[in-house]
């Protein structure tokens, strides 16, 4: 049985100073069992993570995605050191800039140019000011979460703080519905600066969609922007663009680049970036940090020798197959149900009677905690992962599932939960 009684100390005093006492919402406390979880990680190791209770657990979560290739990787450490023993943001650029732009030059199909932030959001913002310049249209079309900025969370539910005017400029469309983007592109005609979407969502595109996708933003006169934050570097090096040989006209990349470092970028036509000097405001202090560019190219040197992609998918299909065979062996269907590509898939909670779909996934979190395994509803995998941890997490979903069977046959989740249930900040489709 795991203690958490720093962890649960630590939180205690974080949430009398910061909000949700976690800088990410979805690494805070409310989307795991209070009192029956680690909030506070001392360091990892390859694909495991200790807390500061000294507890060690196989990481699914992989910190939303930027481990690509292992906590504590020794190249990526070598590279890191040597940097940061020299500077890390200066008054000058480090030649590790020019290295970096060079290799995603090379590897993203797109990229003629570069232009380096911070976070996720900064460059889908970039992409989007660059479009809205170069078309000298205002409207956005969007599929997919693109980040905490005013154009991108104004269009969805959670948009307090955001002024009204701001929120109408940005409208969503249907992912694999081209009938639904037509309509809008039709509806709006003339106005649309950029359509940009997450290009792998679910189960990913269908067959063309893509490519058709883009040849009708095209023909309404608007830019097509990948928002590659999440799928670059997780399923091909060169990301979606790679895998289903569609260009588009910038994409915007981070997480798994730097390994954890904060490093993105917004990349693709040298027209459209060259408007940097033409009066397109993209810059930032730390865009030029040297650490994470030396952590960056790093990674990519380890993602780009054969058989990384290879290894994931392998791992990624064995956990798919094997949580879609425990649905079936559990019979719940009703409540459960698997969507992702192979490297970066999860599971879908419903409600059933009296228990909502957060009773459910509160039962499966608390049940993998108790089993050593750190992961949300979603699976991300890095490098490090082997079989070994895969058929942990098997073994621990097998678990999971035969207790959420027993609480829906008893209708209750009475005497099966020990902490508080998963409250997320932002709740979807309950049940």
């Amino acid at each position: 049985m795991h203690s958490f009684r720093k962890s649960n100390e630590l939180l205690e005093r974080e949430i009398k100073v910061s909000p949700l006492a976690s800088q990410t919402f979805s690494k805070s406390y409310r989307y795991f069992c209070k009192g029956v979880a680690p909030s506070f990680m001392d360091y990892g190791k390859g694909c495991y993570i200790y807390d500061v209770d000294g507890n060690k657990f196989i990481d699914y979560m992989c910190a939303l995605g930027p481990i690509t290739v292992g906590y504590n990787n020794p190249i990526v450490n070598k590279a890191v050191i040597k940097q940061v023993k020299k500077f890390s943001s200066g008054s000058l650029q480090s030649e590790l800039e020019v290295q970096l732009a060079e290799k995603l030059c090379q590897i993203i199909p797109c990229a003629e140019m570069v232009r380096f932030v911070k976070n996720g959001g900064d460059a889908t913002t970039a992409a989007i000011r660059l479009a809205r310049a170069y078309t000298g249209h205002d409207l956005i079309l969007m599929s997919g979460y693109h980040g905490m900025h005013d154009w991108s969370i104004g269009a969805s539910e959670n948009n307090k703080g955001v002024p009204k005017a701001v929120c109408e400029l940005t409208k969503t469309f249907k992912y694999n519905d081209l009938a639904d983007i037509k309509a809008k592109l039709e509806e709006n005609k003339g106005q649309v600066a950029a359509v940009i979407l997450e290009p792998i969502q679910s189960n990913g595109p269908d067959n063309g969609y893509l490519q058709s996708l883009k040849e009708l933003t095209h023909q309404y006169g608007a830019l097509l922007i990948f928002d590659e934050v999440v799928s670059g570097f997780r399923y091909a090096l060169g990301g979606a663009s790679e895998l289903y040989s569609v260009i588009p006209d910038l994409a915007s990349f981070g997480k798994g680049m730097g390994n954890g470092y904060a490093i993105s970028a917004v990349v693709g036509r040298k027209d459209l970036l060259q408007q940097i000097e033409e009066g397109v405001f993209v810059s930032t202090t730390f865009g030029g940090d040297s650490v994470p560019m030396a952590a960056a190219l790093a990674t990519i040197s380890i993602l780009e020798k054969p058989g990384y992609y290879k290894h994931i998918n392998k791992i990624g299909t064995m956990l798919k197959e094997g949580i879609e065979e425990l649905i079936q062996k559990y019979m719940l269907q009703n409540v459960l149900s698997v969507s992702g590509m192979p490297a970066h898939c999860g599971i879908a909670f419903d409600g059933c009677g009296n228990l909502s779909y957060l009773d459910i996934q509160s039962i499966y979190s608390q049940v993998m905690i108790e089993n050593g395994i750190l992961v949300f509803a979603i699976y991300n995998l890095n490098g490090s992962h082997t079989e070994k941890e895969a058929k942990a997490y098997l073994d621990a979903t097998d678990k999971a599932f035969a207790l959420i069977r027993k609480a829906v046959d008893a209708n209750s989740i009475e005497g099966i939960l020990n902490g508080g249930k998963v409250d997320p900040v932002f709740k979807r489709n309950i049940k």
